[in-house]
């Protein structure tokens, strides 16, 4: 995803430690800086990879809740129909995570003005990004009205648009070579919109969350009723008692792996993370900004790193 542009940011992370290198006591080490900074953009990397999979498994948790309908009715099984469900398109993911993709940028973007680089390259790469989240925002705006309670794609198209702008304008000032003082105000009077976008995305996450947490509910609550069916019965099989007995083990386990497998708090995090660089933008590398900063990487680290295997791990369940 994005790759040349990933190692794009993990070479602008070894230039901003060094310029903060000689900013700071010579006690510190290259290390201290340039290892959470990699870590913010390999934590981008598993938060956009596992919220594209974590939204996908919307869809499998749909299809597996009309299954158990049909199967405890003892319906008819049409699989390639069951198949076509779908409560979130593929569209709507991909605007989603291709625009977390862009936030992400956007930040390794500001990265490179930390250090120094305000000329027209990093301007022309954070024109790109401006374009790219406008196209996704009219892209949202062209979708039909979609399957799910929990998405609203016109309300995300107009702060898709508002972050597009709001970058747009940072770009025009690096690109005019305007001064540092003047882009670094820009940068923080637009922030505002930038976030928000982050925060949208979050919010679709945790919808997303709240729906397949319901569904499993519901699953669950099946479970019980068919059991107790079944245990009232005078000549109840005990082979199939302990076919629910496995079931029953298999649904608690899915249920942990579900909450461990929700990406918005990451996203929060990453939120964090993103504003303190702003802060560390123009604090023009202040040791207590850049303090928050690597705490607030950490934060960001701590609440990623186990995410992929979470989500790996409920796809495989589910």
């Amino acid at each position: 995803m994005n790759f040349i542009r990933r190692r794009q940011f993990v070479q602008s992370v070894g230039i901003l430690s060094l310029a903060v290198l000689i900013s700071f006591p010579i006690g510190c080490g290259p290390e201290d800086y340039q290892k959470p900074l990699q870590q913010f953009q390999d934590s981008s990397t598993v938060v956009i990879n596992t919220a594209r999979a974590f939204l996908n498994n919307e869809n499998t948790i749909e299809q597996d809740s009309v299954i158990d309908d049909v199967v405890f009715q003892r319906k008819p099984l049409n699989l390639p129909e069951i198949k076509k469900i779908e409560i979130i398109s593929q569209q709507e993911i991909e605007i989603r995570t291709k625009a977390l993709d862009a936030l992400a940028e956007y930040t390794s973007n500001l990265a490179q003005l930390a250090h120094g680089k305000a000329g027209s390259a990093v301007g022309d790469q954070t024109k790109k990004v401006s374009d790219s989240l406008k196209t996704l925002a009219g892209d949202a705006k062209k979708l039909p009205a979609t399957k799910s309670t929990f998405l609203d794609n016109p309300k995300f198209s107009g702060i898709a648009s508002a972050a597009a702008s709001a970058i747009g304008d940072v770009a025009q000032l690096m690109v005019e070579h305007r001064a540092r003082r003047e882009i670094e105000q820009s940068i923080e009077s637009n922030d505002a919109a930038v976030t928000a976008l982050i925060q949208q995305i979050s919010d679709d996450a945790t919808g997303s969350y709240l729906r397949q947490q319901a569904q499993l509910g519901a699953y669950g609550v099946q479970l019980s009723r068919d059991y107790q069916i079944e245990i009232g019965r005078e000549s109840g099989d005990p082979i199939l008692l302990l076919g629910f007995a496995k079931t029953v083990k298999d649904y608690r386990l899915q249920e942990s792996q579900l909450a461990s497998a929700n990406p918005a708090p990451a996203i929060e995090k990453m939120k964090k993370a993103h504003s303190a660089l702003v802060a560390y933008v123009k604090s023009n590398k202040d040791p207590k900004t850049f303090a928050e900063l690597k705490k607030a990487v950490q934060d960001f680290v701590s609440a990623a790193q186990p995410l992929g295997q979470a989500v790996q791990s409920l796809v495989s369940a589910s």
